[in-house]
């Protein structure tokens, strides 16, 4: 263990001088404060609490201010003006109603429509709205797991390209000493060709590797940069999260049941499926509202002339259209059925997924495990190897061979030690509760 802390601390400073050093605390507070797909999904949950206050609204009296202006000459429409500006006597219907002159009338008008029961629209419109602005909260907390998920991946794959780059690098340094060393026994008679095309083999394929390892941190720089939202030259270290790690399978699949974001959307909008269902049979009973009105009516915007008020109740109950109300039911009992059966499946699949996750957990530890031994013994090989070597016991196509070894195994470590870490998150993100 004290040689694997050793040997992550030397990674850490095979970074980029110039490359600013994140902690991935650091790294997944600027990914959530800049991602535009977090952004996105925040306007969507205040877009959803604004149609919940909307839908209280429903509540709330409705009140309408009106002025119509008109000007006409035709009977029915000029006696009806003239009617209310309250200008009218009998000589008028029996000489000018059948060919008036042109009349012109302002009407200034206030309406108050309050609704009393509207066959459950507003109840459960509020209801329906409410859930909705809950299932988005869920959606976005979901939003940000996953983007924590994402960095998870980059941050790590950034460091590892990282140290790739660096390993390789100082495989092909050695490798280098070693073809230089493999020339010059050549060059004195010590040495055969074939074993200097070999040494020469094994620089070319780390010349190779390392333009490898170079397209990989540049993609991974990029995938970074592009989860934190900035162009930056930003270097991931191998800062280790605080992911922690329980050996219990049934306390992950009861918190995946108990916390899993999508899971509980869908939960939400069976209720909204539940409140449209009541809705749709509340469609049978009358509408009830009372409504009032006041007018003034005159020759001038604004004039009093004429003036009243009106005030009354309507109640009006629907006998048949068609059968569409309860075709309507029948709609929305048959979606609610079908996303009962969807959140039945959704637990299966969160169960498969929690599985999944747990032992990917396991198996990346015993991976690291034995990576850990892969090291410590390819390095005793190479040392012993190099010791022969320089005794002249051993080729130096053995001693490229040691190489390779140790050079995979140290790749082999750093992999096995991210694979860990994206299984740990991928178990948390399964369970619902990656922060």
């Amino acid at each position: 263990m004290k040689y694997f802390v050793m040997l992550l601390i030397v990674a850490c400073s095979f970074g980029p001088a110039h490359a600013k050093g994140l902690s991935f605390e650091q790294a997944r507070m600027l990914a959530l404060k800049n991602s535009r797909i977090i952004k996105a999904y925040t306007r969507e949950l205040e877009a959803s609490r604004y149609r919940y206050h909307q839908a209280k609204g429903g509540y709330l009296p409705k009140i309408f201010l009106s002025e119509t202006g008109l000007r006409t000459n035709e009977p029915g429409s000029a006696a009806f003006a003239k009617i209310s500006q309250g200008k009218f006597d009998m000589p008028y219907f029996l000489t000018e109603m059948a060919d008036p002159d042109h009349v012109t009338n302002y009407q200034t008008k206030i309406e108050v429509l309050q609704p009393v029961y509207m066959k459950g629209k507003i109840y459960f419109g509020i209801k329906q709205a409410r859930e909705m602005e809950k299932a988005s909260e869920y959606t976005l907390e979901r939003v940000k797991h996953q983007m924590v998920l994402n960095l998870t991946r980059a941050y790590y794959g950034k460091a590892l390209a990282d140290t790739a780059l660096a390993v390789t690098k100082k495989s092909y340094t050695r490798t280098k000493e070693y073809y230089e060393t493999s020339r010059r026994f050549y060059e004195n008679g010590m040495l055969v060709k074939s074993d200097l095309l070999v040494a020469q083999s094994h620089l070319l394929m780390n010349e190779g590797a390392i333009r490898e390892a170079e397209r990989q941190v540049q993609i991974t720089r990029s995938l970074l940069q592009r989860i934190l939202g900035t162009k930056a030259e930003i270097g991931g270290t191998w800062s280790m999260p605080d992911y922690g790690f329980r050996e219990d399978l049934a306390y992950y699949l009861a918190l995946g049941l108990q916390k899993r974001q999508d899971l509980k959307t869908m939960e939400r909008y069976l209720l909204v499926h539940e409140y449209e269902m009541k809705k749709a049979k509340s469609r049978l009973f009358p509408e009830v509202s009372v409504f009032a009105s006041y007018a003034k009516n005159g020759e001038d915007i604004f004039g009093d002339d004429g003036d009243g008020y009106t005030v009354g109740a309507q109640v009006r109950l629907n006998l048949f259209n068609g059968f569409s109300d309860i075709n309507h039911l029948r709609e929305q009992k048959s979606r609610y059925l079908s996303l009962r059966n969807k959140i039945a499946d959704k637990k299966l699949e969160i169960e498969v997924e929690v599985k999944d996750g747990f032992y990917s957990v396991l198996a990346a530890q015993k991976k690291l495990q034995a990576a850990k031994k892969r090291v410590e013994a390819a390095k005793e090989a190479l040392q012993i190897t190099q010791n022969r070597f320089h005794a002249g016991i051993l080729k130096v196509t053995d001693l490229l061979d040691r190489e390779v070894e140790e050079k995979e195994a140290e790749l082999g470590l750093y992999k096995s030690q991210y694979d860990l870490i994206v299984s740990n998150a991928k178990l948390l993100f399964a369970a619902g509760v990656l922060q």
